[in-house]
């Protein structure tokens, strides 16, 4: 049985909900990816490394096969247990929706020496960079892009496996474009997938895992990469 979703939670605040879309027959049946799919399929039946991250460089194709993913799911077209799941797709213009312009400012990347800091003098770049953490408001005050997706992972959690979460792009939660999405729930994620409290089917190009997720090896171990084959273009 579904479990039902209102604008109020969380899960449709911040993602869409593609089984529903689905189950209405808004996707058609897609072709020649079987190997893909079906690999897909058996990762996320795994007890261990059960959270597949679909690796290709066209945005396009791991789209589709996602979707084609989702779409057998929602028609009974999947493998034991799999059917029982819905698949939310998390939207990032969600998570960065109504937020004040001080999230979106550049992580300070010059760094101080607490020697220094303690004492800075007037006018010094070290009295400078204190004065500008003092006018911002804490992490704990503020509403943050990290703060809703925690709100998605606690609702996930709360719907006991109901759910998979379908995360595009999967190295901005991790701070991978942190100027244009300020996103790192690295420290949350990393104890949650561990103790499988959530499940995620992750997606971006092989570049971006090797850069921002492959070096974090608390995350690759939970995930299991799974490239796709290139496509050649036509002239």
């Amino acid at each position: 049985m579904s479990t039902i979703l209102n604008d109020s939670t969380p899960l449709e605040r911040y993602g869409h909900n593609l089984t529903e879309l689905a189950k209405l027959g808004a996707f058609s049946p897609l072709s020649g990816q079987d190997a893909v799919i079906n690999r897909l399929f058996q990762v996320l039946l795994r007890e261990n490394k059960c959270n597949p991250v679909l690796l290709g460089s066209h945005e396009a194709g791991r789209w589709a096969a996602l979707i084609e993913v989702t779409r057998r799911m929602a028609i009974g077209d999947a493998p034991d247990l799999l059917p029982d799941k819905q698949v939310i797709v998390l939207d990032y213009e969600a998570l960065l929706a109504g937020l004040p312009e001080h999230i979106f400012r550049p992580r300070v990347v010059k760094s101080y020496s607490f020697d220094a800091l303690i004492h800075a003098k007037p006018g010094s770049e070290e009295r400078a960079f204190l004065e500008r953490l003092r006018g911002q408001p804490s992490l704990e005050e503020k509403d943050t892009p990290t703060k809703r997706l925690q709100l998605l992972f606690t609702a996930m959690h709360q719907a006991a496996g109901s759910f998979l979460l379908l995360v595009d792009h999967f190295h901005r939660i991790v701070g991978g474009e942190w100027d244009r999405y300020p996103i790192d729930v690295a420290p949350l994620l990393k104890p949650m997938l561990a103790r499988r409290q959530i499940q995620l089917i992750g997606a971006c190009t092989l570049e971006h895992y090797r850069q921002h997720i492959e070096r974090d090896a608390a995350i690759q171990r939970r995930c299991q990469e799974i490239c796709m084959p290139e496509v050649k273009d036509h002239p």
